[in-house]
């Protein structure tokens, strides 16, 4: 690690210095706070499955919290009916049927010195004058140890069926057991009937579109040491749930055999599936239930990347069900490709319309009157909603309407070298109007993502973070270093038991990346994370030898032992995903830390425990450590975040940049 450093920087020190006397000053149009920090003029657009009606979130003036609006798709001019609380935040809305809506809502919730919040489902409604909660209780964010005085806490899925247009399915979690609930809701009468229960190691995966029924469900068999998940499926003749061993797979390998539905519009007995077990990425795969085989080749892959699932297509009007009408290719974006006539046709259509930008058909698809909502966005231009009617597009509006695309940068899709050779993807953004041969080398940001189980797109940042900081004219490229989850199963399994370790060395090769590429300056490199990348900030504050000049986290995970026994709490997740938590532990290094860092963290934030920025902040301190911390009153771990979360922490982002401890130091 030290040679390589020590070679990288006078290798590079001596491009910098040749180039440094062509060197113009950058241009800088700080994007700014309260652009990011406020309220989205308008966000979550859906349509109702007869096409009649637009329910989203939207900003109204003089209301703390989004607003649910509910638009005439006949009539868009006439302003929409407004369903408002005082008590309660939505965080997004669904139609269930045609004449209701499905609404979550965040509410804190304390219990003595336990802080968290509860997350309730509720049905109202387009007055707003009629609320029920036909589910029970509410969800807890990150679960509880103390007595939540008799709520439940689940987690609520609902979807609609083609047979019958008022009858939908609703499985709930209960996340302090594991147990599931599968049940009816008729829409007209808000009746919910049971279905089915299932224990904590056993689970219900899906039901027939057609009718509601479930038709699929799992249970974790432990053998010979470890967990099988076995699936069974319900005969359709006799009613009995029969075992598949066609579909079992080893719960710790990880590999991916998700059942997608019975989507083939002629014949029910064929299963779609979500897998990898004969390839690197996934694929979709038919199994005919009845003859228990596989079709020999896939319905849908790509050579390079994942499927990431399927899109059924439903005559809700003539209650026919049209099969599958497009699947999702997980590449640098997320894109849709249909497979039928009509929508692959308007497609292409509104792709000429909206050259370099990401268009998304998002919700129901009517395709009686040809409506649907379509989402156009790129790095460059928040989401701007759509109601596509024939042929015909209307603007609804714009997330962010006060950004201009001038404002921001383009982000680019690239592929690096780790320096044992495995290829990591990753994005670049740099400064708006930045030019390598005018401007130089600039500082960088390595700012990786959360999970680590999960990754990065190439799109419109909802957290604000790569623009906000290329703006202020930084490079932030966002490695998809080994463990992230969706470029394979080979990057996905390399992160096996490397926290800080080989995950690390691939965000240090980024910036080296950087370096090598002319863009970066060795002597001004800076990591940025939330979440697990949090954790990274904090491993990279205590590595030897490191590139950075400074290190910011946000909700870090900072102990890997306390981070074990919160695994251990769940046999499951712990034989899942629980044994890859492993390698370097950053509060037994504390001594080795040779860079300042600074942390912030919510202290609501139950999912990555408070805790472990306290903890990392006080070894810090008695270490005699450059150290800073902030603790942001009332916030919880994700998104979305209320305007004052986030104006505090981009505040102290930006200062801590610019400051003496990071970028406003004199490079040595």
């Amino acid at each position: 690690m030290k040679l390589w450093r020590s070679a990288l920087t006078v290798v590079a020190a001596s491009l910098f210095s040749l180039s440094a006397a062509a060197q113009q000053p950058l241009p800088m149009n700080p994007l700014p706070i309260a652009s990011l920090s406020r309220l989205p003029a308008i966000t979550g657009v859906t349509i109702s499955p007869d096409g009649r009606r637009i329910a989203g979130l939207v900003a109204v003036t003089g209301q703390q919290w989004p607003v649910i609006a509910v638009w005439e798709a006949d009539n868009l001019a006439k302003p929409p009916s407004q369903i408002s609380s005082r008590e309660m935040r939505p965080r997004g809305v669904q139609f269930v049927g045609n004449d209701r809506l499905l609404f979550l809502a965040d509410q804190p919730w304390t219990c003595g010195t336990y802080k968290s919040f509860t997350v309730q489902t509720i049905v109202t409604d387009f007055t707003g004058s009629n609320f029920s909660q036909p589910f029970g209780g509410a969800a807890l964010e990150g679960g509880s140890n103390c007595d939540t005085g008799g709520a439940v806490e689940t987690d609520v899925v609902v979807a609609g069926t083609v047979n019958d247009p008022n009858k939908y399915v609703v499985v709930q979690t209960n996340q302090r057991n594991g147990s599931q609930t599968v049940s009816s809701l008729d829409v007209r009468t808000m009746r919910v009937e049971r279905l089915a229960r299932m224990g904590d190691v056993e689970g219900f995966v899906l039901a027939d579109i057609r009718d509601g029924q479930p038709m699929v469900k799992e249970s974790l068999v432990s053998q010979g040491g470890g967990w099988t998940r076995v699936r069974q499926i319900k005969n359709r003749q006799s009613g009995a749930w029969e075992t598949h061993p066609e579909l079992t797979v080893d719960f710790r390998n990880r590999v991916t055999l998700a059942p997608m539905g019975f989507l083939d519009a002629e014949d029910p007995n064929k299963l779609y599936v979500l897998t990898n077990r004969s390839s690197n990425f996934t694929q979709v795969r038919i199994y005919n239930i009845v003859s228990r085989t596989w079709e020999a080749e896939p319905a849908f892959a790509s050579p390079d990347f994942d499927i990431a699932g399927v899109r059924p297509l439903i005559d809700r009007q003539n209650k026919k069900f049209l099969g599958v009408g497009a699947f999702s290719i997980d590449g640098p974006a997320r894109r849709e490709m249909f497979v039928d006539d009509y929508w692959s046709n308007m497609q292409r259509t509104l792709e000429a319309q909206f050259p370099g930008q990401q268009v998304r058909f998002s919700g129901n698809l009517v395709r009686e009157n040809g409506r649907a909502i379509v989402t156009v966005s790129s790095p460059r231009h928040s989401p701007a909603y759509y109601l596509l009617n024939g042929t015909e597009l209307k603007l609804i509006g714009r997330e962010r309407p006060w950004i201009t695309s001038q404002q921001l940068s383009e982000t680019t899709f690239v592929r690096y070298a780790a320096r044992d050779g495995l290829q990591i993807p990753a994005f670049i953004t740099l400064p708006p109007g930045y030019n390598k041969a005018t401007h130089g080398r600039i500082p960088v940001v390595v700012h990786p993502h959360g999970g680590p189980w999960a990754r990065d797109y190439l799109g419109w940042d909802s957290s604000g973070w790569t623009q906000f900081m290329a703006s202020r004219g930084y490079a932030v490229i966002q490695p998809q270093y080994r463990g992230s989850d969706g470029w394979g199963m080979q990057l996905w399994k390399a992160g096996d038991a490397e926290w800080g370790q080989k995950m690390q060395d691939d965000k240090d090769d980024a910036a080296a990346y950087l370096v090598s590429e002319g863009i970066g300056d060795p002597q001004r490199m800076a990591i940025f994370g939330y979440s697990y990348g949090g954790f990274a900030a904090i491993a990279a504050s205590v590595r030897p030898n490191s590139p950075y000049r400074c290190a910011l986290s946000g909700a870090g995970v900072s102990d890997l032992g306390r981070l074990a026994n919160l695994w251990g709490a769940s046999r499951l997740q712990r034989e899942y995903q629980g044994w890859t938590v492993a390698g370097m532990n950053p509060i037994q290094n504390v001594r080795n830390a040779n860079i300042p860092i600074l942390m912030y963290h919510g202290d609501r934030d139950r999912q990555a425990d408070t805790v472990h920025s306290r903890d990392f902040y006080r070894a810090m301190r008695n270490a005699g450590k450059p150290v800073e911390y902030v603790e942001i009153k009332d916030m919880w771990h994700q998104l979305p975040w209320w305007p004052q979360w986030h104006t505090e922490s981009l505040t102290l982002i930006e200062n801590y940049l610019k400051g003496p401890n990071c970028f406003g130091a004199s490079a040595t």
